[in-house]
C-alpha cells in the first residue's frame, strides 16, 4: 500500500516535471529591444518633438533640425549594423532606413503635389523613416498621426466655434471638386499643425516597435 502510494506521488512530480520542461522549451522567450532600438527611439523622440514646437510656434519646420536628423539616422544604421555583422550589417542597415525613409517620403510626397500637406511635413516623415530605418513604424505614425490631427482639428474647430462653418466650407469644397472648379478658400481658417499629430503618432509608434506588439501591419 505504501509502495502504490509512492510510485502514484512519484508519477504525479515526473508529470509536473515533464510539464515545465516542455512549457520553456515551447514557450518562445519575449522579444527585447536591441540596443539600436532604443537610441533610435531617443533620437525620433528628440526630433519629432522639437518639430512638433516648432510647427506649433512657427507654422514652419526648419531644414536645419530635419538634415541632419535625416543624416543622423543613416549614420546610426550604418554604425550598429557594422557592429553587428560588419561590412554586410552596415548596408543592410542603410538599405533599411533609406526604404523606410521612401515609405515616409514618397505618399505624403504625391499629397503635398496635391496641395493638402506642407513641405516641412513630407521632410519631417521622411525623417522619421530614415530614423527608425522600419517602414512599419513609418506607416504606423502616418496612421496613429492623422487620427491626432483630426482629434486636434475638432478641438480648434470647437475652440474657435467654427464648426458649422468648416463643414460648409468642406461640403461646399467638395461640390466644387466634383464640378471640376477650383474651390476659392478663406485663409482665415486657423491651421492644424500636422507636426504635432505626426510627432505623437510617431512616439506610439516607436514604443510598440520597441515593445514588439503586432499589429495589422507587422
Amino acid at each position: 500500500m505504501v509502495l502504490g502510494s509512492f510510485v502514484t506521488v512519484q508519477s504525479a512530480l515526473v508529470h509536473r516535471i515533464g510539464s515545465a520542461v516542455a512549457t520553456v522549451v515551447v514557450t518562445p522567450p519575449v522579444p527585447t529591444a536591441t540596443t539600436y532600438e532604443v537610441c533610435a527611439f531617443i533620437l525620433l523622440t528628440a526630433v519629432v518633438l522639437a518639430a512638433a514646437v516648432f510647427d506649433w510656434r512657427t507654422q514652419r519646420i526648419p531644414n536645419r533640425l530635419l538634415g541632419p536628423a535625416v543624416l543622423t539616422g543613416f549614420l546610426l544604421a550604418a554604425v550598429f549594423g557594422f557592429i553587428t555583422a560588419g561590412f554586410t550589417g552596415m548596408l543592410t542597415g542603410l538599405g533599411q532606413s533609406g526604404f523606410a525613409m521612401l515609405a515616409g517620403f514618397v505618399p505624403l510626397f504625391l499629397i503635398f503635389m496635391a496641395g493638402a500637406l506642407g513641405g516641412g511635413d513630407v521632410k519631417m516623415m521622411a525623417a522619421i523613416g530614415a530614423i527608425a530605418a522600419n517602414w512599419e513604424v513609418v506607416l504606423g505614425t502616418a496612421f496613429y498621426g492623422f487620427i491626432a490631427a483630426a482629434l486636434i482639428a475638432v478641438v480648434v474647430m470647437i475652440r474657435h466655434r467654427i464648426v458649422m462653418r468648416t463643414f460648409r466650407r468642406i461640403a461646399n469644397a467638395a461640390l466644387l471638386a466634383a464640378s471640376k472648379v477650383k474651390a476659392d478658400l478663406d485663409t482665415d481658417t486657423p491651421r492644424i499643425p500636422l507636426a504635432v499629430g505626426f510627432a505623437l503618432g510617431a512616439i506610439i509608434s516607436g514604443i510598440e516597435h520597441l515593445l514588439h506588439v503586432r499589429l495589422p501591419w507587422n
